[in-house]
């Protein structure tokens, strides 16, 4: 990145909070953060993805903190902002929700256990919902602080077969604007970042594995996969393109910027 964190109003370097960072684009998103020179606090379920995290951030010269938790649990939620805010000394520049879970595919309204809806509406929904509810205020008496959300591009449109998923990202947009508009008289900017795929070790695994029960290349299932989604680029996103994307938010361009949609996707939702 081409910019650094700003100094906080005591003096010190900004602090960040980043869930779902065991892996994938909240992992990118932690490490990049401690690039810029905020001290980033990282939380997820996997206490040893968790703990090489850190290590990674401090092995750069950034300061980190493991959190180990369950968003899904709201004891568990509560104690861990009790740990990050003493960690912190009681001060949060920027959260990143990027916690989630994809929830069952291909599965018809009808035949979704409730059990799974009301799963992916308590990690995907309740859980950002949670952290804003403890940490807004925090940034509301600082006057400043960025919120920054991610969605997925389901939450642009209806998707058949993925309700858990599209409605509780749709609730999340949703979320993300009224926080806006409640956040923006304190300085403080709430946004909405929808990636479409990434080429995660997940999907990658899923294309590898199509590759080879239908006897195919890995790239020309990629292409049939991306031409199915409609994407006008023909390719997925990686994880630096939403890292950029945040980073952006967080910078000076997103200085004047709250409530919107920032879709990521290689030109799905047009």
């Amino acid at each position: 990145m081409s910019w650094s964190a700003p100094t906080s109003a005591a003096g010190t370097a900004p602090v960040a909070l980043v869930t779902g960072a065991s892996a994938g684009t909240g992992q990118a998103l932690s490490l990049a953060l401690a690039a810029a020179g905020y001290a980033v606090a990282v939380l997820a379920r996997r206490e040893a993805a968790l703990a090489e995290l850190v290590d990674a951030i401090g092995a750069g010269g950034g300061r980190g903190l493991a959190l180990v938790c369950d968003v899904g649990d709201p004891d568990a939620v509560s104690g861990a902002l009790d740990r990050f805010l003493d960690w912190s000394g009681g001060r949060i520049d920027v959260l990143v929700n990027a916690a989630g879970q994809p929830g069952p595919v291909a599965v018809p309204i009808g035949e979704v256990p409730l059990a799974e809806f009301e799963r992916l509406w308590t990690v995907n929904l309740r859980a950002p919902f949670l952290f804003m509810s403890r940490l807004l205020p925090v940034m509301y008496r600082q006057g400043c602080g960025r919120v920054v959300n991610i969605g997925g591009n389901h939450a642009m449109r209806g998707r058949a077969g993925r309700s858990p998923y599209s409605a509780s990202k749709w609730g999340l947009r949703g979320l993300t604007r009224t926080a806006a508009l409640e956040a923006g008289s304190h300085g403080v900017t709430v946004n909405f970042v929808a990636p479409g795929p990434i080429a995660i070790e997940r999907m990658k695994r899923n294309w590898r594995d199509r590759a080879e029960r239908e006897g195919r290349t890995e790239a020309a299932v990629l292409a049939d996969y991306m031409r199915d989604m409609g994407a006008a680029l023909g390719r997925p996103s990686e994880a630096e393109d939403v890292v950029a994307t945040v980073m952006f938010l967080l910078g000076p361009g997103g200085r004047n910027i709250t409530g919107q949609d920032l879709v990521v996707d290689g030109g799905i939702i047009v």
